[in-house]
């Protein structure tokens, strides 16, 4: 659900008194590692910035999550705006006859309408990471868009990059490249998306390059629309050229880069910046499609789910 009557915007939410905050804490960045959309107060200081909280928090919790995880303790029975939480959760979960509360207990504390039947998770035996890989596991497989893991190891490792501050280096160039495409059109990625996985690498870090017959092929545009939607592209720091066979004999090709237009302060970040873009560029296509086919890197710029550059996440 959300406020248009669709999707949840939140897989899970969470409510929980501030005795257990550290706990919580922890949980709420394990799970956004892990790509999970979690509603966590202190994530959300900007939205609930001069909100009426108690009509906010009733459709958060009511409406907003596929679940809700209670940290059930003596201190969460008996706070005012906890039994609010817990009574919009328990309002959702009645109306709808399904599992949606899920109980992470610190004692025995009772609390109305939570039987003692529920299945629970012990927050005094289980780490907060051990909690957030369980609610991945309830979550199941989910279809995520316009996402980018904030700690893409698969990436750091393609790139063969172990130095932290050139993973930092190559992270900022990979989120510049993820906004870089989400102001492209589809065609526009789709053939990105081609050219970076398929065409041959070769020539890297400084370009890649492909025969326009076989994008043709794949992709059924002209050679002459493959150059065109390139032009179309420069302004977003794509450089194309067609390069013919001097011999006459093999196929005409499009030799692409990416310059990644930021200007950075610091000497080494711009160093690395001109000297790496195509070769970020290439690798988080590669890594984000999964290997696997042309569809499967066509569906991975569509949908702009990057999830396959994080081990947590793939």
């Amino acid at each position: 659900m959300s406020e248009s009557g669709g999707q949840p915007i939140y897989d899970v939410c969470l409510s929980f008194a501030g005795e257990q905050r550290d706990y919580v804490a922890d949980v709420a960045a394990s799970l956004r590692e892990r790509g999970v959309r979690v509603f966590y107060d202190d994530y959300e200081k900007a939205t609930l910035w001069g909100k009426d909280l108690y009509e906010h928090l009733d459709w958060v919790y009511r409406k907003a999550a596929r679940f809700c995880i209670l940290f059930v303790s003596e201190a969460y029975a008996r706070k005012v705006w906890t039994t609010h939480e817990r009574r919009s959760a328990q309002a959702r979960a009645m109306n709808e006859n399904a599992e949606y509360v899920l109980p992470v207990r610190f004692d025995d504390a009772e609390v109305p309408g939570l039987r003692e039947t529920v299945g629970y998770l012990s927050g005094t035996s289980l780490t907060p990471d051990e909690v957030a890989a369980l609610v991945v596991e309830k979550l199941g497989p989910r279809a995520r868009e316009n996402y980018f893991p904030p700690k893409p190891d698969l990436l750091f490792k393609a790139l063969e990059l172990e130095d932290p501050a050139e993973q930092d280096q190559a992270y900022a160039v990979a989120t510049n490249f993820m906004n870089t495409l989400r102001r492209m059109s589809e065609a526009e990625r789709r053939l990105i998306a081609q050219l970076f996985v398929y065409g041959c690498k070769s020539e890297l870090p400084e370009n890649v390059h492909d025969s326009l017959d076989l994008i043709r092929r794949e992709l059924e545009v002209t050679p002459a629309e493959t150059l065109a939607t390139l032009r179309g592209v420069r302004s977003l720091g794509f450089k194309a050229e067609e390069r013919s066979d001097p011999d006459g004999e093999g196929d005409d090709l499009v030799v692409v880069s990416w310059d990644n237009q930021v200007v950075y302060e610091d000497d080494a970040m711009d160093d690395f910046n001109m000297e790496y873009s195509t070769l970020v560029a290439v690798e988080m296509l590669t890594v984000g499609s999964g290997d696997r086919c042309a569809q499967c890197a066509r569906n991975c710029v569509e949908a702009m789910d990057f999830s396959n550059l994080s081990s947590t996440t793939s």
